[in-house]
């Protein structure tokens, strides 16, 4: 019977009930800090993009499901990783590694 009673003062008195506080406001300030130094040369270099795997249906059906999917996700990753470091470079020097690289 108690259960009964304290859901009814809940629903009755809605000020007992517990409330989500409103998450605070988010403020956004800009963050803007000069580079004084140029990297290295080594880092401002393009990425390179070898050629893939030969792309002859024949073959694709004789790498075992498991290490295609493998061979997928490490292509993905390198590509992902080329594309940071190609965006890096024209930040630090606009025009240098051509947009689009991707094979």
């Amino acid at each position: 019977m108690s259960i009964a009673i304290g859901f009814a003062l809940l629903t009755a008195l809605p000020a007992c009930a517990r409330h989500a506080e409103a998450p605070p406001a988010v403020v956004s300030t800009p963050i803007v800090v000069k580079v004084k130094d140029t990297p290295p040369a080594e880092l401002l270099k393009c990425a390179d993009r070898p050629d893939g795997l030969p792309e002859d249906p024949s073959l694709i059906a004789q790498i075992p499901t498991k290490i295609r999917a493998g061979i997928i996700r490490l292509a993905r990753a390198f590509a992902g990783n080329a594309d940071r470091a190609d965006r890096l470079v024209n930040w630090s020097a606009p025009g240098t590694c051509p947009v689009g690289n991707a094979r």
